[in-house]
């Protein structure tokens, strides 16, 4: 099995389970109001079509699956998206948005030299406009944390 196909796979899992995961949230009473799924609902639709894809259109079989440092560096950004998501309860939004973006960011500039004061404006900015597109535009609130 190949690396497209791997991911294809993983892609078209991580879709059920958020689908399954969306049809728990409770649905909408205003009318004329898409409600809370409808985004996660459409992110997995575009998870499932897109590794469905690549389970059919995956390159021929290569020697190499994954290397060490290919699996590590996966295995750590899955567990900065979790951290994210339990920090999110505690801390609130923006400080995990902040800190998950910034950890990222860091990790995939190694060795291409960005400025650390550049990560830290992405890192904020990204967490700022999609903070305003949450909860101002589409008015869904987000998590501000118990500890603050």
């Amino acid at each position: 099995m190949t690396r497209d196909r791997v991911t294809g796979l993983i892609a078209v899992v991580l879709g059920v389970l958020i689908a399954f995961m969306t049809s728990q949230l409770p649905a909408s009473t205003m009318t004329g109001d898409i409600g809370p799924q409808a985004f996660p609902y459409i992110s997995a639709g575009i998870m499932i079509i897109c590794g469905i894809g690549l389970l059919i259109n995956g390159k021929k079989p290569s020697p190499v699956f994954y290397t060490r440092p290919q699996f590590g560096r996966l295995c750590l950004i899955s567990a900065v998206m979790l951290g994210f998501i339990v920090a999110m309860q505690f801390l609130g939004y923006v400080i995990a948005c902040f800190a998950a973006l910034l950890v990222l960011c860091s990790m995939f500039s190694q060795g291409k030299g960005i400025a650390v004061w550049k990560r830290i404006v992405f890192a904020a900015a990204m967490t700022a406009v999609m903070y305003l597109m949450f909860v101002k535009v589409f008015s869904i609130p987000l998590p501000s944390g118990v500890l603050f």
